[in-house]
């Protein structure tokens, strides 16, 4: 399995961080994980995947709600625009071992 290293340009960066424990999990963890696939996989392209907030908040224990809280506010306030795959060093990568072991790599329709 490929590392989840960030890109230098966010190595301080929390959301960033946030982003990257969010991954982890998702690599880690079984179905109970979806919801947090389906937020990040929406950053990225939201043809894939879309959010469900009822799943987010019911099913996420207390720390990953917070990541995905932390990463929500980063968005809104960053003052650059970026893509999530554009954070890690093998970001397209990822992103597409994320969308693969979740079947979200086809467009909703």
């Amino acid at each position: 399995m490929f590392s989840l290293e960030l890109s230098s340009d966010f190595a301080d960066d929390i959301g960033a961080h946030a982003v990257q424990r969010l991954l982890e999990v998702c690599r880690h963890e079984g179905g109970g994980t979806r919801p947090i696939a389906d937020f990040l996989v929406s950053l990225h392209n939201s043809s894939y995947a879309t959010v469900d907030a009822y799943q987010l908040c019911r099913r996420l224990d207390d720390e990953h709600f917070l990541d995905v809280v932390t990463v929500l506010r980063w968005f809104r306030d960053a003052p650059y625009r970026c893509d999530l795959q554009d954070i890690f060093v093998d970001g397209p990568r990822i992103m597409a071992d994320l969308m693969e072991r979740f079947d979200l790599n086809r467009h909703r329709g």
